[in-house]
């Protein structure tokens, strides 16, 4: 490879990278406000047009259903600690000093 082909082969990196990093800034900027969509796409849709798609989808927000997820959550880690108590228990032991031990 001669000089002049070393120097348009870096030169197309410098570009190539160049260009990924700005791709990365700006996904971030659009992530930080918050128009990226759950599929890791990016939407180009005016701000205007991302409130309206926003407001449309409601989200349900109610104290039932806020008590009763964490019943659920609370449920199941009880139900964890009841089913593997006895490795727990071990775990917990081997901690303690020996002398501390009956």
């Amino acid at each position: 490879m001669n000089l002049q082909q070393q120097r348009e082969e870096a030169r197309r990196r410098r570009l190539v990278n160049r260009n990924v990093a700005q791709h990365r800034q700006l996904y971030f900027d659009e992530a930080r406000r918050g128009v990226v969509s759950s599929a890791g796409t990016v939407r180009r849709n005016s701000p205007r047009l991302v409130l309206s798609a926003a407001q449309s989808d409601p989200v349900v927000d109610s104290p039932a259903i806020t008590l009763a997820l964490k019943l659920g959550i609370v449920t199941l880690m009880a139900g964890l600690l009841i089913q593997h108590k006895s490795a727990l228990l071990q775990a917990v032991l081997s901690l303690l000093p020996s002398g501390l031990i009956g």
